[in-house]
């Protein structure tokens, strides 16, 4: 019982000193190709959208980052 205190406490402490990273969020679209200019619009809006989040602080206090794919409009 004292073994498994001591390591419940130790796994708390631990944890309680773990290093955040940023919060990475992804979009993927048609950002080549025929459908280019709906591509932009997306990246355009979550780029907005994550700009927000991280004007009011981010996620738990984490800075969220965007990734961008390209399908080229060719799933």
């Amino acid at each position: 019982m004292k073994y498994t205190t001591l390591t419940a406490m130790g796994a708390l402490m631990l944890a309680s000193n773990m290093a955040y990273a940023d919060i990475t969020i992804a979009t993927v679209g048609p950002m080549t190709g025929p459908y280019a200019s709906f591509g932009a619009q997306m990246k355009a809006g979550a780029e907005q959208a994550i700009k927000d989040i991280n004007a009011a602080g981010g996620i738990n206090g984490e800075k969220v980052v965007l990734e961008v794919g390209d399908d080229a409009c060719d799933p």
